[in-house]
C-alpha cells in the first residue's frame, strides 16, 4: 500500500506546487514509484508536466513519476485513490488554495499532510484557516490525517526567516526539521518542466528537498 500525503494550504502562493513536484522528484531518485495528483484548478503542478513533456528524455531522470489532472468529483477520486494506493509506493496530492469538498476529501484519504507556510506574518496567521479545518475534522471523526508545518519560501537571512519556527512552534502541530528557502533556481527548473535534481543538482535547494524526502521516509517506515 502507498503512502497518500496531501500538500496544502487554504494560501494560494506557499509553495505547494514545488514542494509536490520535488518531494516527488527526491523520491524518486531513490528509486520510488511516485504517482502526483493535480487538484489545483489553477493547474500548476499540470503545467510543469506539460512543459515536462517537450524536454529531450536524456535530460530526464525520473522514470517512475506519473501525474494526473483531478478534474473528478470528491466520489471519483476516492476510487482513483483507492485503485492507485495499490500499486506506487507514494501518492502525492497538490491541493488547490480552496477550502471546498475536494480538499475535505483528500485530507480525508490521506495519511500525511504537509502544510507549507511562507514565513511571513500574514501567512503564518492565515495557515490558522487550514488548522482548523484539520481539527474540526479530526473532532468529526472524518479526518485522521497527520499533519506538519513545512517552513517554504524561506528568505535566507532575513528575521523572518530565522523567526518563523519559533512564530509556529505556537501552534500545535509539529514543525518539520526541513525548511525550503525561496530560490531563483526552483523557479527556473519549474518553467522548463524540470524537478531540482534535473535542474541544478549541486544547487541547495536539491539538498533541502532531500532532507525533506529523509522525513517523508521514516513516515512510510511507521505506517
Amino acid at each position: 500500500m502507498s503512502l497518500i500525503i496531501a500538500i496544502v494550504n487554504g494560501k494560494g502562493g506557499v509553495g505547494k506546487s514545488t514542494t509536490s513536484i520535488n518531494l516527488a522528484g527526491a523520491l524518486d531518485r531513490k528509486g520510488k514509484s511516485v504517482f502526483l495528483i493535480d487538484s489545483d484548478p489553477q493547474g500548476t503542478t499540470s503545467d510543469w508536466y506539460e512543459s515536462r513533456k517537450k524536454q529531450p528524455a536524456e535530460q530526464l531522470l525520473h522514470k517512475n513519476l506519473f501525474l494526473a489532472e483531478s478534474p473528478w468529483t470528491a466520489e471519483e477520486l476516492t476510487s482513483k485513490l483507492k485503485q492507485l494506493s495499490k500499486n506506487y509506493d507514494y501518492v502525492i496530492i497538490d491541493c488547490g488554495p480552496a477550502n471546498d469538498s475536494i480538499e475535505r476529501t483528500v485530507l480525508t484519504l490521506s495519511d500525511y499532510a504537509i502544510i507549507p507556510v511562507t514565513p511571513s506574518p500574514y501567512d503564518i496567521r492565515s495557515v490558522k484557516k487550514t488548522i482548523d479545518l484539520i481539527r474540526e475534522g479530526k473532532k468529526l471523526g472524518a479526518i485522521k490525517v497527520k499533519s506538519y508545518l513545512l517552513i517554504s519560501r524561506k528568505i535566507i537571512g532575513t528575521v523572518l526567516g530565522r523567526e518563523a519556527r519559533e512564530a509556529l512552534n505556537t501552534f500545535d502541530i509539529p514543525v518539520m526539521k526541513s525548511e525550503i528557502s525561496q530560490r531563483i533556481a526552483l523557479c527556473e527548473s519549474g518553467i522548463e518542466g524540470k524537478t531540482i535534481f534535473e535542474y541544478s543538482p549541486g544547487n541547495p535547494a536539491a539538498e533541502e528537498f532531500n532532507n525533506l524526502r529523509k522525513e517523508v521516509e521514516k513516515w512510510q517506515r511507521q505506517v
